[in-house]
């Protein structure tokens, strides 16, 4: 067991550092809203970007939940979700060096659809590696692995800041070469990801269905949200949270046309984004694993107030900016680490993947939030939202203060609805 640790712990820092590294050449914080606005001068663009990639990424995850429930071993999934993934950046790669400047149009709908795809996988993905994961990676390690992942894999993504700093350059490539080779950037990381997950050696797990139909995991899932008012509580929290961040992928939008910065700014911001995710994920980290994850979250919602918080001064001071993005990247990843650790102690391993799939389904409605954002955009200035945003945040935490860590009180776990009437 000492030996697969160890191999698992190195496979899953090759696929969790190349994923992040893929990630950050198609973030669609800078990247993708800095190209979609040079497709299209409507913000209702940047929205459905943001809402697309939201709410593809937690619509199936109850379907999967349910699908892979009775599956000993769920690697084979994962791997199948990761080659449509990194096909899909190939394929936008093309048709953006093909058609964007004759037919912005014809991108934009691809690109739509192809991200629609790219984060449907990324849904089901995400139940089948939690559950992976858990068993890969013994519980007093997660932290540590995290954290690892995490650092290792901004530094990445603080390299590719930099890179597409470069290549978006008034002195480098013209449009749509630029974009093009970014997004072929990010397909590249995603298969050296693949080959890092299919080196995972994943032990078998529970093969025993705990749902009858996928009716009866929908009634279940239901009654275990009503039945565990602690699971409800972090629930409202990472709403709350979430909602604040329906910002994010306006700030670079602003920062374009409100405050007249130059282009090759939104590789500068990606860059700090990833830096302030590398730097917090030291003290994330370390507080998940001395003080338990609830104390993450508690941190959570304070960087998630700094972003909209310093866009109000970035008004002023155009170097604010790098505030705002410091503060998203802190923010993502206490969220990644915090709730999707917490989430995984909340329950035993037959419960978990229902679990983790119930968080994101019903975060569902927040992920129109950026559409929402979008139409504001059209009747109010920017500084409005950024006060109702930075409002969010606070009760956010005050929603995080009253959570209970299961890992010092049992009473803060997640129980089976069936137990309770059992």
């Amino acid at each position: 067991m000492t030996v697969d640790y160890r191999h698992n712990f190195t496979a899953g820092l090759i696929h969790g550092v190349f994923f992040q590294i893929a990630a950050a050449f198609g973030s669609i914080h800078t990247v993708l809203p800095s190209f979609v606005a040079l497709l299209s001068p409507s913000t209702y663009a940047v929205g459905l970007m943001a809402s697309v990639e939201g709410f593809g990424a937690v619509v199936p995850q109850l379907f999967t939940a349910y699908f892979i429930e009775d599956r000993p071993r769920k690697k084979p999934i994962l791997l199948a979700i990761i080659t449509l993934r990194w096909a899909s950046w190939g394929l936008l790669a093309a048709l953006t060096l093909w058609f964007a400047a004759s037919q912005p149009g014809l991108v934009l709908g691809a690109l739509l659809v192809l991200f629609a795809a790219f984060s449907i996988a990324g849904g089901v993905g995400t139940v089948v590696y939690a559950d992976v994961f858990s068993k890969a990676v013994p519980t007093k390690r997660r932290g540590r692995f995290t954290a690892w992942k995490q650092i290792l894999g901004y530094a990445g993504a603080i390299g590719a800041g930099w890179v597409v700093a470069g290549v978006l350059d008034s002195d480098g490539l013209g449009f749509p070469a630029n974009y093009s080779l970014i997004f072929m950037f990010s397909a590249v990381s995603l298969l050296v990801a693949f080959v890092g997950f299919a080196m995972i050696r994943e032990p078998a797990g529970p093969a025993r269905r705990a749902s009858t139909s996928m009716r009866h995991l929908l009634r279940r899932a239901v009654a275990l949200a009503k039945a565990n008012r602690n699971f409800r509580r972090i629930l409202w929290t990472r709403a709350l949270t979430d909602g604040a961040m329906a910002l994010a992928p306006f700030y670079v939008v602003f920062a374009l046309r409100d405050a007249a910065v130059e282009a090759s700014a939104v590789g500068i911001y990606l860059a700090v984004q990833m830096g302030g995710g590398a730097l917090s994920n030291v003290l994330w980290g370390w507080m998940g694993d001395r003080f338990g994850n609830r104390s993450v979250i508690i941190g959570t919602t304070l960087t998630a107030a700094v972003s909209p918080a310093a866009a109000l001064v970035a008004t002023i001071h155009p170097a604010a900016f790098l505030v705002v993005f410091a503060g998203i990247g802190a923010t993502l990843s206490g969220v990644r680490l915090g709730h999707g650790n917490l989430v995984l102690e909340l329950t035993e391993a037959e419960l978990r993947p229902t679990c983790v799939a119930l968080q994101n389904t019903l975060l569902a409605p927040v992920t129109l939030m950026p559409l929402i954002v979008a139409a504001l955009v059209t009747v109010v200035a920017f500084e409005p939202l950024f006060i109702v945003g930075l409002g969010g945040a606070l009760v956010a935490l005050r929603m995080a203060i009253g959570v209970i860590d299961p890992r010092t009180n049992p009473q803060g776990g997640c129980v089976d609805p069936a137990n309770l009437t059992a």
